[in-house]
């Protein structure tokens, strides 16, 4: 996959593996047999390290990943999970420092953009205050957070100074957006305290070396604020700068469509939402998409969203006899994140496969079988607490081992996203298995 990699970037520099050679000082059959696959892993960082030491590239655009699943299939033991167990304190509301949390990593794969741990409250208290002195607040961070509760568990937050809690109960969930300050609790020494945190990357940590280098006045300027229809604004600003064009320009041409003049010059300066017709006009003026200039807005409090699972329903997949599915919460920010609790039948399920990573966590007493994999199937006991990992399009099933198994499942988008996919369905369909793998030089 390296060489095949090296070939392609080389296509693009129009280098032949001559060239390449004669460029970076060594031997062309060296270089060749990189291209290959036949040197060692030692042999092939140094050489796209020199590369990109060579070239206007980066080394990272190089690099793939080894697999470190097994067939799309990752798992996750418990013992394992506890192997990774720390405590950490915080302060309590004489400033002494006392343990807060307990940590243990879960099933990652460093192919999925998530980093699910598991979470034990170890501070409790006997009210639900917002401002309760023995609530130590986190700063926030950059991952997104999907949280599943499990027992009794306060969640607190804070929004432009303003601090919230909400009592959480097994089978509830939140997310929280990057940056928002936030923690968690017990209610009660008797009671449970657990959470099941899957953080995530979004497109944001994805660009991140672009965001480095443009800094935040770029991006304040060239993203806006969802909050009163700051997004379509800017992203109506960045089209005209594309284009070379003023909002006189884009008035000018909705006025020639027949637009009113003070309306015209509303929606050329971002200052009003354009109905279906009219976006259809901005967009037809600036060779667009009408759905890259429409950004759902972020109303008030969205910064976070709760779901309790009493008030959710369960539907059944397949329809027939299968899963027992209970949404987690939704989000118009994320459309692609999906969340589950997941109820196991006894027998064997139907197979679940798309597009999305999933991260799964046995949260009930009763061990689930799941089984995985192509022609060759592998089949494994998760026991209560094990957790598992699956690739996009990994064919896997479930079944409960002994009793209706429980599960916890969230699915979130990685690179392939509509963009990435429409642009590789627009290659000659003889032709587009080259962008995974190089095979030709480009003459």
């Amino acid at each position: 996959m390296l060489g095949a990699r090296i070939l392609s970037e080389a296509n693009d520099l129009k280098r032949t593996a001559q060239a390449l050679a004669r460029d970076m000082g060594i031997d062309p059959d060296f270089v060749q047999s990189i291209i290959d696959g036949e040197q060692g892993m030692e042999h092939v960082r140094d050489f796209i390290w020199k590369m990109a030491e060579i070239y206007p590239i980066s080394a990272a655009d190089l690099w793939q990943d080894a697999d470190d699943t097994v067939d799309g299939g990752l798992i996750m033991k418990a013992s394992q999970s506890t192997a990774t167990s720390r405590i950490f304190e915080r302060p309590d509301r004489t400033g002494a420092l006392t343990p807060y949390y307990e940590y243990r990593d879960t099933a990652m794969s460093r192919a999925a953009p998530f980093k699910p741990e598991w979470i034990k409250e170890l501070r409790y208290v006997t009210d639900s205050d917002p401002d309760n002195p023995d609530v130590a607040f986190n700063h926030g961070h950059m991952m997104h957070q999907m949280t599943f509760f499990i027992g009794a568990v306060n969640f607190y937050w804070e929004v432009e100074g303003e601090r919230h809690c909400q009592e959480m109960n097994t089978g509830d969930s939140c997310f929280i957006t990057p940056f928002v300050p936030h923690s968690f609790t017990g209610r009660g020494e008797d009671d449970p305290a657990l959470i099941i945190a899957v953080t995530f990357a979004g497109e944001v940590r994805r660009a991140m070396s672009e965001i480095v280098r443009a800094g935040p006045a770029v991006m304040d300027e060239l993203a806006g604020d969802l909050r009163n229809n700051g997004g379509y604004g800017a992203r109506l600003k960045n089209a005209l700068d594309a284009e070379s064009m003023v909002a006189e320009d884009l008035a000018g041409h909705l006025m020639g469509q027949g637009l009113e003049e003070g309306r015209a010059r509303e929606l050329a300066g971002g200052k009003a939402e354009p109905g279906s017709t009219e976006l259809e006009m901005i967009a037809g003026f600036l060779n667009l998409l009408p759905a890259l200039l429409m950004v759902p807005p972020l109303p008030a409090g969205q910064e976070v969203i709760t779901r309790w699972a009493a008030e959710t329903p369960v539907r059944t997949f397949p329809k027939e006899s299968g899963y027992g599915m209970k949404e987690l919460l939704r989000t118009d920010l994320l459309p692609y994140l999906k969340g589950f609790e997941i109820q196991v039948p006894r027998g064997p399920g139907a197979d679940l496969r798309h597009g999305l990573h999933e991260y799964v966590y046995v949260h009930g007493e009763t061990p689930v079988v799941v089984s995985w994999g192509g022609k060759g199937r592998h089949r494994e006991v998760l026991q209560p607490g094990d957790s598992a990992y699956f690739q996009p399009m990994t064919p896997h099933a479930f079944e409960g081992y002994g009793g209706e198994g429980r599960l916890v499942s969230v699915r979130i988008p990685g690179r392939l996203n509509s963009a990435v996919l429409n642009e590789y369905a627009s290659f000659p369909k003889s032709s587009r298995g080259r962008a995974a793998q190089e095979t030709k030089r480009w003459f």
